[in-house]
C-alpha cells in the first residue's frame, strides 16, 4: 500500500495541504468543523507527516543541537543524564530531534560542529555557561540558544540556574541541626562560580551558629570521586577530625566516604556526610546519602520549552529552579547533647 501523504489527506478533506499542516501542529486558521474532519481522516488513514514535508512548510530543520563536553566525574555525569532524559521526553511532544554535538575551542578560534556551522539546527542547548568567545560566535550566527545548569548570577543570556548557595546552606544546616559543630567542606574550585556558591552557602550556615572551620578542613581540589577521596585523606591527616563533611557534589561524597571507611572510621557514627544533587546512586551509597535534590528532568523539560519559544521568536525569561528539597537518609548521625 502506498504511503499516505499530506496532499492525499488534503484532497480527501477538500482543503489545502497548508490547512492540514495547521491541524497537525494545532495552529489556528481552520474552522472547528473542518479541523475535526481532518483529524478523523488522519486517524482513519494512519497518516504520519514526514519530516521533509514539515521542513519545507516551516523552513525549519526540527533539530536541536545539544552541546556536550567533558564534564569530569563519571558519577557527576549522571546529573546530566537525567537532564537529557527530560529533554528527550519533551522533544517528542514538540516533534524535535535532539542531536548531540560539541563546540570546541582552540587558543585562537571557536570550532563549531557541522550541524551548527551549516545552520542545520533551529536552536542550541548548552550545558553550563559558554565562554565569551563561544557566546560571541553564537550571537553572530543568530541561532537561538539556552544554557542550562549555569552557575553565575544574572548571566547575559537565557539560562536555567540552580541556587547552589541555598542548596549548600540547606545541606550544611541539616548537619548542624543534628548536633554537628566540627564540619569540613569538600568542593570544586576548578569551577569558580559553582565553588563560590557552594562555599558561601556552607559558610552562611556555619556563621549562623558561630562555628569556625579550620583551614585544613576546607578542601577545594575535588573534581571526581578519586580526587574527593584525596581531599578526605588530607582532612583525616590533620590533628583534629571533623564529625561531619559537606560535599558540594554527591559523587564527591562517595569518594570521601570510601576514604573514611578505608581509614577505619564508621559512617555515619564517626563521620557523617551530606551532599547536593540526589543522583541515582545516592540512595545506593552505604549508607544512603542525605542530600538536596535537584529536579534534573524538570531542567531538561524547561530547557525544551524555552528553546522552542525562542525559535518561535517569543520572549523568554531565565529561570532558577527549586533547590531546597532536602532528602534525609542514613548518612547523618544525630549527636545527642
Amino acid at each position: 500500500m502506498a504511503r499516505i501523504t499530506i496532499r492525499d489527506v488534503a484532497r480527501m478533506a477538500g482543503v489545502s495541504p497548508t490547512a492540514v499542516s495547521f491541524v497537525i501542529n494545532d495552529r489556528p486558521g481552520v474552522s472547528e468543523a473542518k479541523r475535526q474532519e481532518i483529524k478523523r481522516i488522519i486517524e482513519r488513514t494512519g497518516f504520519r507527516p514526514s519530516v521533509s514535508a514539515s521542513r519545507l512548510v516551516y523552513k525549519r530543520s526540527f533539530n536541536i543541537a545539544l552541546d556536550m563536553h567533558d564534564l569530569g566525574a563519571s558519577l557527576e555525569d549522571l546529573f546530566y543524564v537525567s537532564i537529557i532524559r527530560g529533554l528527550l521526553k519533551k522533544s517528542k511532544a514538540y516533534g524535535y530531534n535532539i542531536v548531540f554535538a560539541e563546540i570546541d575551542e582552540t587558543k585562537n578560534e571557536v570550532l563549531l560542529p557541522n550541524i551548527i556551522r551549516n545552520h542545520d539546527t533551529d536552536g542550541i542547548i548548552l550545558i553550563q555557561s559558554p565562554s565569551l568567545a563561544v557566546l560571541k560566535t553564537l550571537n553572530d550566527l543568530d541561532i537561538p540558544f539556552v544554557a542550562i545548569d549555569v552557575h553565575e548570577k544574572d548571566p547575559p543570556f537565557t539560562s536555567i540556574c540552580v541556587d547552589y548557595e541555598l542548596a549548600s546552606y540547606i545541606s550544611t544546616n541539616h548537619l548542624i541541626e543534628n548536633g554537628h559543630r566540627k564540619i569540613a567542606y569538600i568542593g570544586k574550585g576548578s569551577v569558580p562560580h559553582f565553588y563560590l556558591q557552594t562555599f558561601q552557602g556552607f559558610c552562611r550556615a556555619a556563621e549562623k551558629y558561630n562555628i569556625s572551620i579550620p583551614p585544613d578542613w576546607i578542601q577545594i581540589t575535588a573534581y571526581n570521586e578519586e580526587s574527593a577521596y584525596n581531599c578526605m585523606a588530607s582532612i583525616l591527616s590533620g590533628a583534629k577530625i571533623p564529625t561531619a563533611v559537606f560535599c558540594a557534589v554527591d559523587s564527591f561524597a562517595l569518594g570521601a566516604m570510601k576514604c573514611a571507611y578505608d581509614q577505619g572510621y564508621q559512617v555515619p557514627k564517626d563521620i557523617s556526610f551530606s551532599g547536593i544533587d540526589n543522583i541515582t546512586f545516592s540512595s545506593y551509597f552505604k549508607p544512603p546519602l542525605t542530600t538536596v535534590a535537584i529536579d534534573k528532568e524538570q531542567i531538561g523539560a524547561l530547557a525544551m520549552d524555552m528553546i522552542v519559544k525562542k525559535i518561535a521568536g517569543k520572549p523568554v525569561e531565565s529561570i532558577t529552579v527549586r533547590s531546597d528539597n532536602l532528602i534525609v537518609r542514613d548518612s547523618v548521625y544525630r549527636i545527642m547533647e
